[in-house]
């Protein structure tokens, strides 16, 4: 019954992606002319609630993938045009939506007395990224980062595996404040959905960085920018509270503290999620194995609770006017479970049918602390040097366990198997790097960098299958690794700024990376070192309008 099980569990998998539908349109001007960058809103018509975003192209065209049904509209907006909606349209979820085009009309202006608030759309287009604007956003009050991502172009989360992708490409690299996240997406990806987007300013997608980032962010790297209250003198305090109910209980809380002073500033940051969901499944497969028609039914009820706490504490402090030395200590505790009970049903046209019923209990809890100090020294004629020394350690523990049984179509049990997997994965990092940053002249500003890199995780996974009363180990599913990683990197970067509308960046980095990979009784699997340069070019010409 083993290899029919697996084969009907991994086609049960195969077919468990939903089909949903495109819902593409255009915007634009007076002229019929297609409007570039704007801000495309597709919001769920009960509630407003923010589905997806996406930015117009250069011809004004938008779109949509991966919709599930519901009623919805479109909003626009750009800097200059009025705000624009779409009428409310209702969506199958399957088919592919063609919207008419939504007029933008210019905003008026009284040109003898002017007054400019700014507000700044959702989504943003800057060189070689996306920015999302977070906060005072009502669209995203309430969520997770995980859910704005879910919600911003060319950002595809994967809620199954706990993966991100850009632009269809896997290996995203999480960025906190422009300092590198150093752990697993799947650890990461933990850390963003309990963190929330209270707590943040803005989040930057770059599809195309430059020559200061790592270099094995082919896929693009996601910058989180906390927020900051250091304009405001003295010490300031904020509470945001969140309850809601879905499926479940959601509940959130979010506290940050901060002082600023003449020479010695502080800030202090807890947040805490609470997520109780259910989720219902439920699938049919039907195929002929060129003997008999074969159906497949499956039904599963799926109960996860997520609880998580952030929390960040740094200071600053001016050795001089020029000179500032400051720390952070930073960490996270998140913890998820899952009960997940599923009935398959094999019905045969000849054959006898089959019920299988799974129970899978699984725990994931990773824990997170990291150590920064930083000096930097600004030099009177404008030159800027910096250093910094990171260490960072995480701890992932993963229990997982599955319970099989097997009932003929009397119902009667005819076999069951039970498995148990467990996996500890401890994480330390070294960080240390030294920036320099000057002007020549007006027009040209160059920043130089080295960065040493030193990592090292210890990933233990045992399976064991349960016979009889006793619990035996499966050699052929179980491994242990030693990895040992340095990479060493500098750069150095330069912006050339011809005249308002035209600017150059170029770029070139290099890395010398060292990897060791040995099970832990010594065994080398892996043993690589090498080394090789990656440039950058960016030309910018600015149109005028």
């Amino acid at each position: 019954m083993k290899v029919p099980l697996i084969a009907i569990l991994l086609c049960l998998l195969a077919s468990s992606v939903f089909s949903q539908g495109t819902i593409q349109g255009n915007v634009h001007d007076s002229q019929k002319k297609g409007i570039s960058y704007a801000s495309i809103l597709l919001r769920n018509e009960p509630d407003s609630s923010l589905i997806k975003g996406a930015i117009s192209d250069d011809s004004g065209n938008y779109v949509f993938t991966d919709i599930p049904k519901g009623q919805f509209y479109v909003e626009v907006t750009i800097l200059g045009y009025a705000k624009s909606y779409s009428p409310v349209f209702p969506f199958l979820g399957t088919e592919k939506s063609e919207l008419a085009a939504i007029l933008l009309k210019e905003e008026d202006q009284n040109l003898d007395e002017v007054t400019v608030t700014a507000t700044r759309p959702l989504f943003e287009l800057e060189q070689g990224k996306m920015v999302v604007n977070v906060a005072n956003s009502v669209s995203a009050a309430g969520l997770s980062v995980i859910d704005v991502l879910d919600r911003s172009p060319g950002v595809m989360v994967n809620r199954q595996s706990n993966t991100l992708s850009v632009l269809g490409k896997n290996g995203v690299v999480i960025l906190m404040n422009g300092q590198r996240f150093r752990m697993p997406l799947e650890a990461a990806y933990q850390m963003l959905a309990g963190l929330n987007s209270s707590d943040v300013e803005k989040i930057e997608i770059i599809t195309v960085p430059p020559a200061n980032y790592d270099a094995d962010g082919d896929a693009g790297f996601i910058n989180i920018v906390m927020k900051k209250d250091n304009d405001m003198i003295g010490t300031n305090g904020s509470l945001t509270l969140g309850q809601g109910y879905g499926s479940g209980y959601n509940g959130n809380m979010s506290f940050n503290l901060n002082h600023q002073g003449p020479k010695f500033s502080w800030f202090g940051l807890l947040s805490t999620t609470y997520v109780d969901q259910v989720q219902e499944w439920e699938s049919f497969r039907g195929n002929n194995n060129g003997f008999e028609d074969i159906g497949i039914d499956t039904y599963s009820d799926r109960f996860s609770t997520r609880k998580s706490i952030n929390y960040q504490a740094g200071f600053d402090y001016k050795l001089s006017t020029n000179t500032i030395f400051s720390g952070l200590v930073s960490g996270y505790t998140n913890q998820w479970n899952l009960s997940a009970p599923t009935i398959t049903e094999a019905n045969f046209s000849i054959s006898p049918d089959t019920l299988t019923r799974m129970t899978t209990v699984e725990n994931n809890t990773w824990n997170h602390i990291m150590g920064n100090i930083n000096l930097q020294h600004t030099f009177q004629n404008g030159q800027v040097i910096s250093t910094n020394v990171d260490y960072l350690t995480y701890k992932n523990s993963n229990p997982s366990g599955y319970t099989i049984m097997n009932f003929d179509e009397s119902n009667d049990l005819i076999g069951s198997e039970e498995f148990r997997i467990t996996k500890d994965t401890p994480i330390e990092l070294w960080v240390t790097d030294f920036n320099h940053s000057m002007k020549i002249g007006e027009s040209v500003a160059v920043e130089s960098g080295l960065r040493a890199t030193f990592s090292e995780f210890t990933n233990t996974v045992l399976f064991e299958e349960k016979l009889g009363s006793d619990w035996l180990i499966d050699s052929n599913f179980t491994n242990d690794g030693f990895l040992e990683e340095d990479i060493l990197a500098a750069f150095s970067t330069a912006k050339i700024e011809f005249d308002e509308k035209t600017t150059l960046n170029a770029g070139l980095r290099y890395e010398n990376t060292k990897t060791n990979l040995t099970t832990v009784s010594g065994e080398k699997l892996v043993d690589r070192h090498y080394g090789d340069f990656f440039p950058t070019a960016f030309f910018i010409q600015k149109n005028q309008c």
